[in-house]
């Protein structure tokens, strides 16, 4: 018998045209029903591959229970086995081939974001007017910022897109260097109440135009614009959306013509992080505000321009109320806008609620995964606050796909990577930065940190000579020099450091931080606790209680870190971060003097194994002297002053005067060992400052 009789005798045939009559009914249910519930575009794929690969198994099984007209048999041992299992290999073969070749990143060679990824230009401002720059750079922005709504579409962020404006670039190597097929570009040209925008969509590879509109309008229509050049862009990249995507993507900031117009000259003065630029920008914002109290994102934007002042510059108290007020007008008005969660995972990080923190920004970046200033909050979080390094580089470079010009995540980045330990990386590529944007004072402070980290007190404050001449309104960034200072034990320097800085901003939270700490290394733990006392409420508490630990209160403590790290207490403390490693010590320390030895001794040994392979200079977070002060505190006299060795051995010599001052480990100090073994560590320290003395840095 031949193999095709075979088949037909074994009903093959039929049973392959009843499995596909079912899979066509069953995937056209799946394709209206799928979009209905806002699922992904790749699950319809996943369903038809599903069924594609049935159909080689039902083939299969009907071959091997032989249904013949006389019923249901096993078939063993025929000749045509070897033919039919060719067959089904092929047809799954086939099945996974079209899958795979269907999906982008293996369409031609190309990753997923080379081949959907568009890059908006600044748009040409032709007015004549350069004063009408923010307007035509605005358009292309909200234009940026609405098709980075649309799922598995990159979009390269603004300060990457835009640092092109005003160069005769080729577009390939705009393509290229910014990692985008497509690129937007146009012009505005704005008379009187109308504008006329020409737009064209570019494909990058060969400079072909895929696209192109001019637009010949009243002023009033400009939202109808971006929402039809936006469509424009997203159809002709043959992208298909969810309604409710669609809804999102057209939705109007505001309908009014002057509110946009503020909040457009608002955020163009946020990217370069100079605080008088920051300050005009709440200026504008709020007058957005005031314009349309409805405006969702004019209020995002104020509360981004003073949480970004208070990290940079100096705000009152009455000013961070009124940030945290932004931001929950914002969540009232969209709770679905994606930088809106963002922020509020800001706030919520500020507030120590480190795992809502985290919650807010998967929110927010699932809303607006192409918000490259959202992964880069993010990544900072998991890195400075929660010690979860790689995981943060991943996100790092999430940002840095989306946004790979941007200063400010290029100089965040290699902070990361100091905070790895990856040291060697971290400054070269800083100094990279440093070379491409060399106003930009970050970048300075940052790289200050990596020469700190490897004990290099000259290039460091070099470096902050930098930022205070760059910036001489960035508190946030100056008093980071007083902080280097203290770590080396420069005391009489970090003293003339601080008091300009407190003359002209005393109540900044880090320059009364590190007056703080200056008194304790003095000795003075009641001034130290007067100047953290004064800070504004919920800034500080954790400090309050060390200080008051320290005085002879641990209760004070046990009480703060109770509210603050709830896991810290429990039989098998779980949670404790290595940004965290000191605030748990003093709470383990604070267990073992109130006579819980039990959880005393549970949580200084998971602080310890917390750092314990972490370089012990590694910006915040590295393990330092933590293995000394936790064994001291357990009794481990021995292991504390082996410890100490190993440090010294390792060149570690920054925080001694922190040793040396702290009254918990007095008994440590008296041990006649301790002397001897820092000596190196003190010769070290004391030919670094007397090295910055000489180079007229003191």
């Amino acid at each position: 018998m031949s193999f095709l009789a075979e088949l037909k005798q074994r009903r093959v045939v039929r049973v392959a045209m009843v499995y596909l009559v079912v899979a066509w009914v069953a995937i056209q249910a799946a394709s209206i029903a799928l979009p209905a519930f806002e699922a992904p575009a790749w699950t319809l794929r996943v369903v038809i591959l599903l069924f594609a690969l049935g159909l080689p198994l039902a083939l299969l099984l009907a071959w091997a229970l032989d249904l013949t007209s006389d019923g249901v048999k096993v078939a063993t041992g025929k000749v045509g086995n070897k033919r039919m299992a060719g067959i089904c290999v092929g047809l799954v073969v086939l099945a996974l081939g079209w899958y795979f070749h269907g999906q982008p990143a293996f369409r031609n060679g190309r990753s997923a974001t080379a081949e959907r990824s568009v890059a908006v230009l600044p748009f040409v401002n032709l007015s004549g007017n350069p004063a009408n720059d923010y307007f035509s750079d605005g358009l292309a922005e909200t234009t940026l910022d609405m098709l980075a709504q649309v799922p598995d579409l990159k979009v390269i962020a603004r300060s990457s897109s835009f640092a092109f404006k005003g160069r005769p670039t080729d577009m390939r190597e705009i393509g290229k260097q910014l990692g985008a097929a497509h690129l937007l570009e146009g012009s505005v040209q704005q008379v009187g109440g109308t504008v006329r925008i020409t737009v064209q969509l570019v494909r990058a590879k060969d400079g072909a135009q895929v696209w192109s509109k001019r637009y010949d309008r009243r002023l009033t229509d400009v939202f109808l614009i971006q929402d039809e050049i936006a469509g424009s862009v997203v159809d002709a990249l043959a992208l298909e959306l969810p309604e409710s995507t669609h809804k999102r993507l057209v939705r109007k900031r505001t309908d009014s013509v002057a509110a946009f117009d503020a909040y457009l000259k608002g955020i163009a003065l946020l990217p370069r992080r100079d605080v008088p630029e920051m300050r005009r920008a709440l200026v504008h914002l709020e007058h957005a505000i005031r314009i349309d109290p409805t405006f969702a994102r004019a209020y995002v934007g104020a509360h981004d321009a003073l949480f970004l002042l208070d990290i940079y510059g100096n705000i009152t108290e009455a000013e961070r109320r009124t940030g945290q007020a932004y931001l929950e007008r914002a969540l009232q008005l969209s709770p679905d806008l994606g930088e809106a969660q963002v922020a509020r995972g800001a706030s919520l990080e500020g507030a120590n609620d480190l795992e809502g923190a985290e919650a807010a920004y998967r929110r927010g970046l699932a809303l607006a995964p192409g918000y490259a200033t959202g992964w880069q909050r993010f990544a900072e979080l998991l890195s400075y606050r929660m010690g979860r390094y790689d995981e943060a580089l991943q996100y790092f470079d999430q940002a840095r796909a989306l946004d790979p010009l941007s200063p400010i995540i290029r100089s965040t980045h290699a902070f990361a990577l100091g905070q790895a330990g990856r040291l060697d990386e971290a400054l070269a590529e800083i100094n990279q930065l440093i070379v491409d944007e060399p106003n930009m004072a970050r970048s300075y402070s940052n790289r200050s940190a990596i020469h700190t980290a490897r004990g290099d007190l000259v290039s460091a404050l070099r470096d902050y000579q930098r930022v205070d001449r760059i910036a001489p309104d960035a508190f946030g960034l100056r008093v980071k020099r007083c902080y280097t200072l203290l770590d080396f034990g420069a005391l009489d320097a970090a003293d003339a450091c601080l008091r300009p800085l407190a003359a002209r901003v005393p109540d900044q939270p880090g320059i009364r931080f590190a007056q703080a700490r200056l008194s304790a290394l003095r000795g003075d733990w009641n001034a130290a606790r007067a100047l953290v006392a004064r800070l504004p409420d919920g800034i500080g508490d954790e400090d309050v209680a060390a200080i008051a630990m320290r005085m002879g209160n641990p209760a004070a403590l046990l009480a703060i870190q109770r509210r603050q790290h709830p896991h810290w207490f429990d039989v098998q403390p779980i949670g404790v971060y290595a940004p965290d490693v000191y605030a748990a010590l003093d709470a383990g320390n604070a267990l073992f003097l109130s006579g819980d030895h039990a959880r005393g001794e549970a949580l200084l040994r998971a602080a310890m194994a917390t750092v314990a392979k972490r370089p012990y200079a590694a910006f915040n977070g590295g393990r330092a002297w933590t293995q000394v002060q936790g064994n001291e505190h357990l009794g481990n006299r021995e292991e504390a002053l082996r410890a100490l060795q190993h440090g010294v051995d390792a060149g570690y010599f920054q925080g001694i005067a922190d040793l040396d001052c702290d009254p918990l480990l007095a008994d440590l100090r008296k041990d006649p060992r301790y002397d001897r073994t820092m000596a190196p560590g003190r010769a070290k320290a004391t030919a670094q400052i007397e090295a910055a003395r000489a180079a007229g840095l003191l």
